[in-house]
């Protein structure tokens, strides 16, 4: 992840036939001057704007359909560029495109949301909803670099650029979206950082050091294990009820996340023997911050829906849980 003042020598360097800027109708109000008002090239070289309507249900194949057409429209060739300026959806929305159009053209990331500079923007998945379920159709959007006539992927290709002014424009309840993939990071990866983040209030200034270590650490973790075979599983803690949640209750996935996060540390303290003691305390934290839907008694339906999760395997839900912060494992099981 690099700074927005990088954005404007990188643009300049890359001499990109074309530019194309996607926003979704809220990013294209608030986020899009305080871009413009910093990257010159982007307005000097009179990017193409794409504009699609915000929210998770739009994040469609026909969605994508519509801004391939426009591309096209456009004759954008391989050698154009595609800037994503939003949260998950936008940038979800624009690596997926970027991975497929024309087989592939550059794509750089700018996300205005804490869940986008936190994790959603970075490591190169990409995906589409299908008939209600989340990501179904989707890419590892990486580069390939020829060095020595070898050929490997190059994961952080795809540029990310971040700029906390972003923040400015976010609601409490989008910063506490932000605060739960936050949240999961640490659990899973560094118990120091977990520990202080717990002790934190969710306030935008107190989140911002946190940024960079998280995406840090993601960063990491994908350069490790860039297909989700192994490693990269972790960042899923959370997940398995959380996308479930998020598409029963039609919350927003931030808030999903914690929900999850919830029910996988039960299961961590039933399964995995996590500490009881530091369960309760991010138990409490979540519970003060985040309001619970009554999955227990919605956890038939919510299986139903787990049960479409990419992860699962032989018929059984594959659920990230922990042993203890910072060691993950991964537990399937057939009822939930």
């Amino acid at each position: 992840m690099e700074k927005i003042e990088q954005l404007q020598s990188y643009l300049q360097k890359k001499q990109f036939s074309q530019l194309f800027l996607l926003v979704d109708d809220n990013t294209s109000v608030n986020c899009m001057p305080i871009l413009l008002e910093k990257i010159d090239e982007i307005t000097d070289r009179q990017a193409v704007l794409l504009e699609i309507p915000h929210g998770e249900e739009k994040k469609t194949v026909s969605t994508a359909e519509n801004i391939i057409r426009s591309l096209a429209q456009s004759e954008a060739d391989r050698d154009s560029c595609l800037l994503s300026l939003g949260g998950g959806v936008v940038t979800d929305l624009g690596g997926f495109v970027s991975s497929v159009f024309k087989r592939g053209i550059e794509n750089i990331n700018i996300p205005t949301t804490l869940v986008g500079m936190a994790d959603a923007a970075i490591g190169g998945k990409t995906a589409v909803n299908i008939d209600g379920i989340k990501n179904l159709i989707g890419t590892f959007n990486f580069g390939v670099l020829k060095n020595d006539s070898v050929l490997s992927y190059d994961v952080f290709k795809n540029k990310v650029f971040l700029d906390t002014d972003f923040l400015s424009t976010l609601s409490v309840n989008q910063i506490k979206d932000g605060v739960a993939e936050i949240l999961k990071t640490f659990l899973v990866a560094d118990e120091g950082l977990s520990r202080k983040f717990l002790d934190s209030p969710i306030e935008k200034n107190a989140v911002v050091p946190y940024i960079e270590p998280c995406a840090t650490i993601k960063e990491r973790i994908v350069s490790q294990d860039p297909y989700d075979r192994g490693i990269r599983k972790s960042l899923n803690f959370g997940h398995t009820l959380g996308h479930a949640v998020e598409m029963f209750y039609n919350l927003s996935h931030g808030h999903s996340v914690a929900v999850g996060i919830h029910y996988a540390l039960d299961l961590s303290v039933k399964h995995c023997n996590f500490p009881y003691e530091k369960a309760k305390a991010i138990l409490q934290f979540i519970e003060i911050n985040y309001e619970l839907p009554p999955y227990d008694k919605d956890i038939s339906q919510l299986t139903d829906l787990m049960r479409q999760d990419k992860k699962n395997t032989d018929e059984k839900i594959n659920f990230i849980l922990l042993e203890d912060i910072a060691k993950p494992c991964l537990v399937s099981v057939y009822q939930v």
